[in-house]
């Protein structure tokens, strides 16, 4: 191919490429209007921006652009705040979520633009009481908007329970105006609590005292509610075949009270005594009906949900209940050391040599299942705290923090390096012979230099009056100072042109024996 053929083949590629980018242009403008220009005023950190949850989804998925929310040519580029929002969330924002009286939240509550801010979860604000809201307790693990809709019209659409839940109740639910599990069951309430609410539609019958009237499944399965009575609906004994007194509902079952069959369980089990929050009977926490009553216990927190959501929850986020309350001896060994001491050994046996650290709660609090961090030790060891120079307010710097012993570490080089091999490293009693680390005992300053050396035992030139000033020379970590410019610099000024070529005066004027 001729060079002239090239030439027009590289023409028509130039000509190609001109083309398409114009098209390019058109298409952009056609879409999203004219190019964004930004000005200069952009922040450093917009790149960072630009990858927070907000910003991805309005500008990396929707492709709006920055001065449909950002006014940067009269404000820059700070946080317009809400307005924006309603701009193009009218239907959203007119059905916000507004808080309470005394916590408001905004769009920005929940939808954020911040760079590397996760979008909060529900229950960040709902574990605690809320205006006329109590505490989400159950189905806290839940996703929320499975059955709420913040910027919904209705609000909430409860989800099918058995979508989670295989209990069942179909007979129980045969009646008009039934809905369903909300008959007896409240979304964030306990199970338990349902059974408060028997007699609602079950007026009391059969002469059952008032005491008995909430324990309907004493004889009546929950979820299995059929016609023809209580015996009907029993559930089958299955641990009857170990256990022959459990296959005869007489055992622990009377006419007189059906119910409340409990006391009966001492007649079998005399060597097991229950003292346990005033409540004696068994079947607080065993299902006589559920296989075997050892292994079926309620979980503790089923009537203690004050105290943590799970048996492993009340203490250091993993300790079950029952590593401090044993079945059927529940109260904890009265000394606080030894209860502690089954985990925290290692602590327990530090504390044994220090008196005033042996009670546990002294730092720490006196609620097991909540213990606070520990207090400044200031609280209790105020003068030392009072008397600590710069630099050792940190207690557990120097000292361990349950024996108060001195940590290795602790040596006063391991901090004050610069001070060590000075002429005074030799010093009997060592830094503690000047310094001491706090009070109230020990020197709180160092005292005079004429402490140690004599006036009248120190040698040579020392003797001059004009050399009593000891630090004029000398520094209490460092080697004397007898150089030219410290000798000429302020007492021996017309001596500066003296002997010219020797660095330090003490060559001649000796100052040792």
């Amino acid at each position: 191919m001729t060079r002239k053929r090239w030439a027009l083949v590289g023409a028509a590629i130039a000509a190609l490429v001109a083309l398409v980018a114009l098209l390019v242009v058109v298409v952009g403008r056609m879409r999203h209007g004219p190019p964004e220009v930004i000005p200069d005023m952009v922040p450093p950190a917009w790149a960072q921006f630009r990858t927070s949850l907000g910003h991805t989804e309005h500008v990396g998925k929707a492709n709006i652009v920055c001065k449909d929310c950002h006014d940067y040519e009269r404000d820059g580029f700070k946080d317009p705040g809400v307005a924006p929002c309603a701009r193009c969330h009218a239907k959203e924002a007119a059905r916000s979520h507004t808080g309470n009286d005394t916590t408001k939240t905004s769009c920005l509550t929940c939808h954020v633009f911040a760079p590397a801010v996760e979008a909060p979860r529900c229950i960040a604000c709902h574990a605690e009481v809320e205006g006329h809201s109590a505490a989400i307790k159950t189905h806290s693990t839940t996703q929320c908007t499975t059955c709420h809709s913040p910027h919904g019209e209705p609000a909430i659409i409860p989800n099918d329970c058995a979508s989670c839940h295989k209990e069942r109740a179909p007979a129980h639910a045969e009646h008009a105006g039934s809905r369903g599990c909300a008959d007896c069951h409240q979304p964030h309430t306990p199970a338990a609590a349902a059974l408060q609410v028997c007699t609602t539609c079950h007026k009391p019958h059969m002469g059952l005292s008032a005491a008995n009237r909430t324990d309907c499944v004493g004889c009546h399965k929950p979820h299995e509610f059929v016609d023809g009575g209580a015996l009907a609906s029993l559930s089958p004994p299955s641990h009857a075949s170990g256990t022959s007194a459990h296959a005869i509902c007489t055992s622990c079952h009377t006419s007189s009270a059906p119910t409340s069959p409990g006391s009966s369980c001492t007649t079998c089990h005399s060597k097991i005594e229950v003292t346990h929050d005033g409540k004696t009977a068994c079947t607080t926490c065993h299902d006589p009906h559920k296989g075997d009553p050892p292994a079926s216990a309620s979980a503790c927190t089923s009537c203690h949900t004050s105290v943590a959501s799970t048996d492993k929850g009340a203490h250091a986020g993993g300790v079950a209940c029952t590593s401090c309350h044993k079945p059927h001896a529940f109260d904890p060994p009265g000394s606080k050391l030894a209860l502690c001491s089954s985990c925290h050994a290692k602590e327990a046996s530090a504390v044994s040599s220090n008196v005033g650290h042996v009670d546990c709660t002294t730092c720490h609090g006196p609620v097991a299942h909540k213990p606070t961090a520990a207090p400044a030790c200031a609280s209790c060891h105020a003068k030392e705290a009072a008397s600590a120079p710069k630099g050792h307010q940190v207690c557990t710097g120097c000292h361990e923090p349950h024996s108060g012993k001195e940590l290795p570490q602790a040596a006063c080089a391991s901090c004050h390096a610069d001070k060590a091999g000075g002429p005074h490293d030799a010093v009997k009693g060592g830094c503690l012979t000047c310094h001491r680390a706090h009070g109230p005992e020990g020197i709180a300053t160092p005292p005079a230099c004429v402490t140690c050396h004599k006036a009248a035992e120190l040698p040579a030139l020392h003797t001059v009056p004009a050399h009593a000033a000891c630090a004029s020379c000398h520094s209490s970590h460092g080697p004397p100072r007898s150089d030219r410019a410290t000798c000429t610099g302020s007492c021996h000024a017309d001596r500066k042109d003296h002997e010219p070529q020797a660095t330090a005066c003490s060559g001649c004027h000796v100052f040792r024996r």
